[in-house]
C-alpha cells in the first residue's frame, strides 16, 4: 500500500489507456507521457500497461506502507526518499514506513511514479485510467487527496524488461506532425507560423487539451465544419485561430478545421510542454501523402 501524505494540486493514476470505446465517445485516457511510462515500467519488470501516479503542478509527499521497488521519470523534479536523493530512471528500494518526497518539478509537466506490480485500482473499460469528466477510472474517479491509500499489485521480484538509466527521449527538441485533414484550408502564411516557434502553450490547457498562444492561423473558411472524428494530437483551429491540440482525455469527435496532426512518436514530448513554453513544429512532409 501507499498512502498519500500531502497531496500536489494535480495527480491522477493513469496507465497506457483506454481503447475501443471512442466510438461510444469515450476517450483514451492514459498517461501524457506514454513513453515515459513504457519505460518506467520496463524498468521494473512491469506489464507495460501497469498503473502508475501522473503527477504534477507542485511538491507532495507519499508514504510506502511496505517494502517495495519504485522509479520516477518523465519530468525532472526534486525527489527524496530518506534524505537521499532520487535519480529519475532507476530502480529504487524503500523500506515500509519511509515517505518520497517530491520537492517540486523543476522541468517538464508530469512527474510519473510507478511501483513494481503497479497500482492496483479497478479496471473500468479495459483501463485502470482517470477520466476526470466521466468522473470513473483510477482512484475513485478522481484526482488524488490526501489520505488517499493506494493498493499495490504483486511484482515479480528481480524481473527486469530494461536497464536503469535508460531515458526514453529528451524534453527538448522538435515535435514532428503531419499535415491534416483539413491542411489545404490553410494558407501559406498560415503555415509559416504554425511551423516558425511563435506558438507557445497556454496557460489555459489540461488533459483534455492545450491551446496554442502567441499568434493566430487564417483559415479560408469559417471554423465550423461538419462533425468529424478526431485523435489525440489533432491541431484543431477554431474562430480566433489560435490553435488547440486535443489531449488524452479530450473529445472523440469535433468541427473545427485541423491544419495538423502530432506523429505520435511526438506526443510524449509535447505533452511535457509547460505553460508559456515554445512549440518546435516540424512537418513531416515526406509522410504527409504515405
Amino acid at each position: 500500500m501507499i498512502t498519500v501524505t500531502a497531496a500536489p494540486p494535480f495527480a491522477t493514476i493513469q496507465d497506457l489507456g483506454r481503447f475501443g470505446y471512442r466510438d461510444s465517445g469515450v476517450p483514451v485516457s492514459g498517461l501524457a507521457d506514454r513513453d515515459g511510462g513504457a519505460a518506467l515500467n520496463a524498468i521494473l519488470g512491469n506489464e507495460p500497461d501497469a498503473a502508475m501516479i501522473e503527477w504534477a503542478v507542485a511538491g507532495g509527499t507519499l508514504r510506502f506502507e511496505s517494502d517495495c521497488v519504485f522509479a520516477i521519470g518523465g519530468a525532472d523534479a526534486g525527489c527524496t526518499v530518506d534524505g537521499e536523493r532520487v535519480q529519475s530512471w532507476n530502480r529504487m528500494h524503500a523500506r515500509a514506513g519511509t515517505e518520497l518526497v517530491v520537492e517540486r518539478i523543476t522541468r517538464g509537466r508530469f512527474l510519473m511514479i510507478a511501483v513494481r506490480g503497479g497500482i492496483d485500482v479497478p479496471v473500468v473499460m479495459g483501463s485502470r485510467s482517470t477520466l476526470l469528466s466521466a468522473s470513473f477510472g483510477g482512484h475513485e474517479g478522481r484526482r488524488l487527496k490526501k489520505g488517499d491509500v493506494l493498493p499495490v499489485g504483486e511484482g515479480k521480484e528481480g524481473e527486469t524488461r530494461g536497464s536503469t538509466g535508460g531515458v526514453p527521449q529528451s524534453l527538448d527538441g522538435a515535435v514532428h506532425i503531419v499535415r491534416g485533414p483539413q491542411a489545404d484550408l490553410f494558407d501559406a502564411r498560415a503555415w509559416e507560423t504554425l511551423l516558425g516557434a511563435e506558438l507557445a502553450v497556454s496557460h489555459a490547457s489540461d488533459r483534455t487539451g492545450y491551446r496554442l498562444q502567441g499568434a493566430t492561423l487564417s483559415c479560408s473558411v469559417p471554423a465550423v465544419l461538419p462533425s468529424e472524428p478526431t485523435c489525440v494530437g489533432a491541431i484543431q483551429v477554431p474562430d480566433g485561430g489560435e490553435p488547440i491540440v486535443i489531449m488524452h482525455d479530450g473529445p472523440t469527435i469535433g468541427g473545427y478545421p485541423k491544419i495538423a496532426v502530432i506523429r505520435a512518436m511526438s506526443i510524449s514530448r509535447f505533452a511535457q510542454h509547460t505553460p508559456g513554453e515554445r512549440v518546435k513544429f516540424v512537418l513531416d512532409e515526406e509522410r504527409a501523402h504515405a
